[in-house]
């Protein structure tokens, strides 16, 4: 789905730690959210899409969503940015 993972990766521990830190952000803020998509999958390999990690989850099939199920979602995108400010002190693009 993001394409294969790279081999020739040259990223920092710092880098690696800060990647990690904004996608776990991401899967357990969707955790505790009673109207987010179940988490499928959380990897920090960075891939040849260009992307350095991801967080998948399962879509649900509802067509119409509620107010409180578009709040959760969005708290759960914001988790990884979360995250990052609370246990690396500073903010990336994500």
């Amino acid at each position: 789905m993001a394409g294969l993972a790279k081999v020739n990766n040259l990223m920092t521990e710092k880098e690696k730690r800060t990647i990690a830190v904004h996608e776990a952000g991401h899967a357990v803020s969707g955790w505790f959210l009673a109207k987010a998509d179940p988490l499928l999958k959380v990897t920090i390999v960075p891939r040849t899409s260009g992307a350095l990690g991801f967080a998948q989850y399962l879509p649900s099939d509802v067509q119409l969503n509620s107010k409180q199920t578009l709040l959760d979602k969005m708290c759960m995108t914001l988790g990884g940015r979360a995250a990052e400010d609370l246990f690396i002190g500073s903010i990336t693009t994500g």
